[in-house]
């Protein structure tokens, strides 16, 4: 199952004759915003913490955070994992410790976060502009329509978040909003509505987004093409794909972990033994289109050419059967901690108890509905093929006490 900043425990019963929900969908999301907030929907910057959400209501710093988190990734090309560590002793979202890490957000000090405190309109450029120093790109100063100096509440900025809110204003990624006394000014210290936020993002995202190709040289600060820096390591065996079925469990163990080797004990162990692969997928538009694209992921990396062998597999299946969310590592319990298996548009493809009458009650997700929404995974489709011919056992045929129609797992727990 997904990292709890991508799943939503539901309490639904699946219940077929029900619409089908929009996943990750605001509630109630104003007329002048929803245009807006689609746009920043489709380009992945909502977090599953905003869905059912009022869009009008004050956006905490915990669910900025899974914003900025998808911007950076939107922006850099790259894939984000929680590491497993406890930067705060008041908030353990993985959102949330993966912007620390990433230095897009300190805490209050004392090791206390706030996590459900208002964010700041000040504070949420500030996140921003460190998703661009995080990512390696120097934004230039623009000589645009928009000028923070003609805001009259400019002096109210903090020193921390001048440089912020110049850049934000600047590529208008922030616009003034009106005073009680008709007057347009920045309010750096007010605070901004969830819908506010998502189209900042969405802006922030158009204004910055290709900048770095995630394949090729990065741009450090003084614009010097530099090649990446990439970790000393043995090259990934290349495995023959029709022999994995066969494989015994001792077999797999020696696969992934070699000769005598254990599973990892600690998150450094894990993530020194991940690579991150990039594989072709493809994404359903809302008129019903599909288009090709790209999904970033950390896998084990003696299953990386496995893994990208799958997806290749899947994506040139005849379904085209499209990808939203995916994802392998992530340090926690079962086999996402070992980067040995892959969840699946988790939303559609919910996990649940089995109850004694053989009905299903969500513990992840919301339903799986193969047939009827095309983000559900159909047993003997192409991704389960996929899967099931490298060796691969599905969550949803795989146990007795419940289903995991997201998961897809190498040694099967």
């Amino acid at each position: 199952m997904p990292s709890s900043f991508l799943r939503r425990a539901s309490t639904l019963a699946l219940l077929a004759a029900l619409a089908v929900p929009q996943a990750g969908a605001l509630s109630n999301v104003s007329s002048w915003a929803q245009e807006g907030v689609a746009a920043a929907q489709d380009a992945g910057l909502m977090p599953s913490s905003l869905a059912s959400r009022a869009a009008n209501g004050e956006i905490t710093r915990a669910e900025f955070c899974g914003i900025a988190i998808n911007a950076y990734k939107a922006v850099s090309g790259k894939a984000v994992f929680a590491s497993g560590k406890h930067p705060f002793r008041d908030c353990d979202d993985p959102n949330v410790v993966a912007a620390f890490e990433l230095g897009l957000v300190s805490g209050r000090g004392d090791g206390v976060f706030d996590p459900d405190a208002s964010i700041q309109r000040q504070d949420l450029c500030v996140m921003l502009y460190n998703v661009l120093d995080a990512v390696g790109i120097e934004a230039s100063a623009i000589a645009g329509d928009a000028c923070v100096e003609d805001y009259p509440d400019v002096t109210d900025i903090k020193d921390y978040a001048v440089d912020a809110m110049v850049t934000m204003v600047d590529y208008t990624v922030v616009n003034g909003i009106s005073s009680a006394d008709n007057q347009t000014v920045l309010a750096p210290d007010g605070t901004a509505t969830r819908e506010q936020a998502l189209i900042m993002a969405s802006r922030f995202c158009t204004a910055f987004e290709g900048i770095v190709d995630p394949e090729g040289p990065q741009v450090t600060p003084d614009n010097t093409p530099s090649e990446p820096d990439t970790p000393d390591m043995p090259d990934i065996p290349a495995f023959d794909p029709d022999s994995m079925p066969s494989l015994t469990d001792a077999e797999k163990m020696e696969l992934v972990y070699g000769v005598g080797g254990e599973k990892y004990q600690t998150a450094e162990q894990a993530e020194a033994n991940m690579v991150e692969i990039a594989v072709p997928v493809w994404r359903l538009q809302e008129d019903g289109t599909k288009t090709s694209g790209t999904a970033y992921l950390q896998v084990n990396r003696n299953l990386a050419s496995i893994f990208e062998s799958i997806f290749e597999e899947i994506y040139n299946g005849s379904e085209q059967f499209p990808i939203k969310d995916v994802g392998c590592y992530s340090w926690r319990t079962g086999e996402h901690s070992q980067g040995t298996a892959v969840d699946i548009n988790w939303e559609e493809n919910m996990e649940a108890t089995i109850n004694e009458d053989g009905s299903l009650t969500p513990t992840t997700g919301s339903y799986w509905l193969p047939g009827e929404d095309p983000y559900s995974i159909p047993e003997g489709g192409d991704v389960y093929n996929a899967f099931i011919s490298h060796g691969f056992l599905w969550g949803g045929n795989a146990w007795r006490s419940k289903r995991d129609y997201m998961h897809f797992s190498f040694f099967g727990t």
